[in-house]
């Protein structure tokens, strides 16, 4: 659906999330858990929300800029609200405007309005103290000022650019992506099927505090020499995650699968079982696309959101948030 509009009486729009396309539905979460969003309008890609959090934007995974939203038309009225807008109320050293999306218009009308209503303006166009960007959605034009940009460097920490890798592991964007989804502000955060320990690298990052378990020592011990070489600081325990007896707040986790698990065939289940009795609020689990939500409901665990996530052409995975 183009529009999707969730409003509870708020018309003053503070932040402008640019959310990946690459999985929408995953990105829109992902900024609506982290900042505890209620009151939002979705245009397109584009999420607007009240002011929220800014210490937190450093955690976000699936939005690449973040806008201060500053007014919206259409092509009839557009020329006029920028001659309207206080630009020296934003304004700051220099100053470039961009386009995203087909106009109907070129960048020097609105540059030439801007500069005129500006006091001492100068143009910056490689790295603009003031970046004014708009957006042609449709026939909805929307400004907003660029005022973070995600400079996390995902790539590097590939699962196979680790010291000790993993051909299973998660790409680090989507690991950290699941923790925000847990909502989490500080604290543990538990990975009881740890592997390598890309989730718990991620959510150490974030300056959470991770726990891992493995049953595998072998395998915890990689995992200890790959947060190691991210400096992470992480209580790592050889434990068989069916075990489990105390009482936890948040659980992320990649579930084994296949020939990767060493458990029995009733993992799952069995795993499901124990989180109904240790989870206290949100537990996101990753499974095979082909798993059985009747062992949720059955194990009375309530399944909050779901999100399919392809991997490759014989792997699609199934995201559970649950409580």
């Amino acid at each position: 659906m183009f529009l999707i509009m969730k409003f509870n009486k708020f018309s003053i729009m503070k932040k402008l999330f640019l959310l990946s396309k690459q999985n929408l539905d995953l990105s829109k979460e992902e900024v609506l858990q982290l900042f505890n969003i209620k009151n939002y309008k979705l245009i397109d890609n584009l999420l607007i929300t009240k002011k929220v959090n800014q210490k937190l934007f450093f955690r976000l995974a699936y939005t690449k800029f973040i806008y201060e939203y500053l007014f919206e038309g259409s092509n009839r009225d557009i020329l006029k609200k920028i001659k309207k807008f206080r630009w020296n109320s934003i304004y700051k050293k220099n100053f470039c405007v961009r386009f995203h999306g087909s106009a109907k218009f070129k960048q020097v009308e609105f540059s030439d309005i801007i500069w005129n209503k500006i006091n001492n303006p100068k143009v910056e166009l490689a790295v603009p103290e003031t970046a004014i960007e708009f957006f042609f959605i449709k026939d909805k034009i929307i400004a907003a000022k660029l005022v973070y940009e995600n400079k996390e460097k995902f790539e590097e920490r590939k699962p196979h650019l680790r010291p000790e890798l993993s051909p299973i592991s998660l790409h680090p964007r989507l690991a950290r992506c699941l923790i925000n989804l847990t909502g989490i502000e500080k604290g543990p955060i538990l990975d009881p099927f740890c592997g390598v320990g890309g989730i718990l690298i991620e959510a150490g990052l974030m300056k959470l505090k991770p726990i891992g378990y493995d049953i595998d020592n072998v395998t915890l011990q990689k995992c200890k020499i790959n947060l190691t070489s991210f400096n992470i600081k992480a209580k790592l325990y050889n434990r068989n995650a069916l075990t489990i007896n105390q009482k936890v707040q948040y659980i992320v986790t990649d579930l084994p699968y296949g020939k990767n698990s060493k458990m029995s065939k009733n993992l799952y289940e069995n795993f499901l079982k124990v989180l109904r009795k240790i989870l206290r609020k949100r537990a996101v689990v990753v499974f095979p696309n082909k798993i059985d939500k009747r062992l949720i409901k059955k194990n009375k665990l309530k399944i909050v959101k779901e999100f399919e996530y392809y991997i490759h052409k014989s792997l699609t995975k199934k995201i559970l948030v649950v409580e």
